[in-house]
């Protein structure tokens, strides 16, 4: 397969996760496509085929941090695996959007809350447990 047609598959794959209304689904498309782009070799891409690479990178966890707001009914489970993907897969344009843009940066904070609290008092029950 083509660099060219490697990139056309992982536009495809974040085109799928962002109509992805089921969470669960979703994140499994969006893990398809962090794997599709890790598998890029950066030494084979043009110039213009890395800038198109981070554009698309960037863009798509822009829509990704806009519809983390609507995931109200996310299974614990698949909170972890965004929560991986947003954490390290996509953390420099997380990063970078969410520096920039005040409204990203609270659909993001309301999305780690979602389960946020629950993980810290377990947590900390454990370390409890422990002591």
């Amino acid at each position: 397969m083509s660099v060219a047609q490697d990139i056309a598959s992982v536009r495809t794959e974040f085109e799928k996760a962002e109509r992805e209304t089921n969470p669960e689904l979703k994140v499994l498309a969006l893990e398809e496509a962090t794997s599709l782009l890790a598998s890029l070799d950066p030494d084979e891409l043009s110039e213009a085929e890395r800038k198109l690479v981070a554009n698309v990178r960037l863009s798509h966890t822009r829509r990704l941090l806009v519809q983390l707001v609507s995931l109200r009914s996310v299974s614990m489970d698949a909170w972890f695996e965004y929560i991986r993907l947003l954490f390290d897969e996509l953390r420099p344009e997380v990063e970078r959007l969410t520096e920039t843009d005040a409204e990203l940066k609270d659909h993001y904070g309301q999305f780690l809350r979602l389960w946020g609290a629950e993980i810290a008092e377990i947590l900390q029950r454990q370390r409890s447990d422990a002591s």
